[in-house]
C-alpha cells in the first residue's frame, strides 16, 4: 500500500512538494503555514519531513517510529 498524502488534510505530498519547491521551503512547519496538513492526526508529518530532504513523494512502508 502507498502513502501518497495526508488524509485528514486531504493534499498529497506531491502537492507539498510542489508548493515547498516553488516557495523554497524546506522546514516543514513553515510549509504547513503555507499549506496546511497534518492538523488533526499529525501522522503526515514524518513523510513529509521526509519528502523535504530527498524529494519522496510516495511511500511504501512506515518511517514512524
Amino acid at each position: 500500500m502507498a502513502i501518497t498524502h495526508c488524509i485528514c488534510s486531504s493534499v498529497s505530498f506531491a502537492e507539498l512538494k510542489k508548493t515547498a519547491d516553488a516557495e523554497g521551503i524546506t522546514d516543514w512547519e513553515k510549509l504547513r503555514e503555507v499549506r496546511p496538513f497534518g492538523l488533526s492526526c499529525k501522522l503526515c508529518i514524518p513523510y513529509v519531513k521526509q519528502m523535504l530532504i530527498d524529494g519522496r513523494t510516495v511511500f511504501t512502508q512506515s518511517i514512524i517510529e
